[in-house]
């Protein structure tokens, strides 16, 4: 086995070019490894499968190497001389040979490092607590690295299957996250979530937004309490679903009975006034039921409405309902609508009472700062911030979170909508898809 001057002489005494090529990749891995001495499984992907090919076809390195797989071929002879035969063989393998032939051709390479990254058993997997980013911060893409290489141990140490095993890799994951950190009574977690929380809060957006989001910095990273808050509405429409779920009308309705109490306990039915029991006679009502659909806690089986999973786990819990709605009631797409969303929760969090006009001015402010356009590409205006801006205020509204005082024209959140405002910023500051989603996986994150 050689070291590495040893390594690369060898290989300079046949090519020059190829030395220093092999010699440039492997310095560049080693300044970001996942382990501070050894070689990991994770390092030599990342390196071949992302950062070579990215490299090679970005615009400030268009074509960096005359041949990418005589490049990814040198650096495999350095890693055999050093004695990582089994990395040498990840450079070499077809997989790899595939994927450098499609770098630059999005979707085909994406859906190639991806399918490689699955198979390999090393690419760490998003958790309840947080999804990993596409391009993290240090800190983000050490704990990354980390986490890959966790894997790659378990997985050589025979505790952990090469592919499968999900709940086992979150677990490792997770364990991870909520150790304590180097250097303080901090977990990694809260690490990582303060430097998702820089980037939030000054690292984008226009000036405005960011002022808003720099005073609820504070309450977005203290996890939010219910202090025994819930959702009255939308906890009975799930108690009705319990078991068989509840019996659907012929025309695929909420049954009368159902509809009556949920009119009854909605206070945006009493200000509708009106009468009759069905469903289609109640757009509150209607959307209650759509958002449980969309929420993941209903779905409809033939002529019943029946809780998921998660919706039954969830009756009984009311802190975590109120979790996972408000994790699940905002985009977490950098839209404009996200955008919105995030205007809308913060500054009814900042003032007790607010006119709906006065929160749609910010909207649009900010809407303007940012420089969204719609699909023609003309600006958005007042008009467009007041029809989303209300498109969202009627959801928060149905479900109990939104107080009205149509008196003094004044709405503001409920103690249980505080809570569902603070859990979605922090899904917007830590969740960049939905859990239960799988992004294609490039590594580089």
């Amino acid at each position: 086995m050689h070291d590495l001057d040893s390594a690369l002489a060898v290989i300079r005494a046949r090519d020059d070019t190829a030395a220093k090529h092999a010699h440039a990749l492997w310095h560049v891995m080693r300044a970001t490894a996942a382990h501070p001495t050894k070689v990991t499984r994770y390092d030599v992907q990342q390196m071949v499968w992302s950062t070579l090919p990215q490299a090679h076809h970005s615009p400030g390195g268009q074509g960096a190497f005359d041949d990418l797989h005589q490049t990814c071929e040198s650096f495999a002879e350095l890693l055999d001389l050093l004695g990582h035969a089994d990395y040498a063989a990840v450079c070499r393998a077809e997989t790899t040979r595939a994927i450098l032939d499609a770098a630059g051709a999005d979707p085909r390479y994406r859906e190639l490092v991806a399918a490689a990254w699955r198979a390999s058993g090393v690419w760490p997997p998003d958790t309840p607590l947080m999804t990993w980013a596409d391009q993290g911060g240090p800190i983000e893409t050490a704990l990354h690295a980390a986490a890959g290489r966790l894997l790659e141990e378990a997985v050589d140490a025979g505790t952990l299957p090469a592919d499968g095993a999900d709940a086992l890799r979150v677990g490792l994951v997770m364990r991870l996250l909520t150790s304590p950190e180097n250097e303080g009574d901090e977990t990694w977690f809260v690490r990582l979530l303060d430097e998702r929380l820089d980037e939030w809060t000054l690292g984008r957006g226009s000036q405005t937004r960011r002022e808003l989001m720099v005073r609820l910095r504070p309450e977005v990273r203290r996890a939010p309490e219910s202090d025994g808050a819930h959702l009255p509405a939308l906890t009975y429409l799930l108690t009705q679903c319990q078991g068989q779920g509840a019996r659907l009308t012929g025309s695929g309705y909420l049954p009368t009975t159902l509809v009556g109490d949920l009119v009854d306990l909605m206070p945006t039915c009493t200000e509708l006034g009106g009468a009759g029991r069905s469903e289609s006679q109640w757009p509150p009502v209607k959307l209650l039921r759509e958002l449980a659909g969309d929420f993941g806690l209903t779905v409809r089986d033939g002529t019943r409405l029946r809780l998921t999973d998660q919706g039954t786990a969830l009756l009984d819990d009311a802190d975590s309902l109120l979790m996972t709605v408000g994790e699940r009631l905002i985009s977490l797409d950098r839209t404009a609508l996200g955008v919105t969303q995030e205007v809308v929760c913060a500054a009814l969090l900042l003032e007790d009472r607010m006119a709906p006009t006065r929160i749609f001015e910010k909207i649009a402010h900010v809407l303007t700062e940012e420089g969204w356009t719609d699909g023609a590409g003309a600006p958005f205006g007042p008009t467009h911030a007041a029809e989303i801006g209300s498109w969202f205020l009627r959801r928060l509204r149905v479900l109990d979170a939104l107080d009205a005082d149509w008196t003094a024209r004044r709405v503001g959140l409920t103690q249980a909508g505080r809570a569902m405002a603070r859990w979605s910023l922090r899904a917007r500051v830590l969740f960049r898809h939905r859990p239960h989603e799988h992004p294609t996986a490039v590594a580089g994150s």
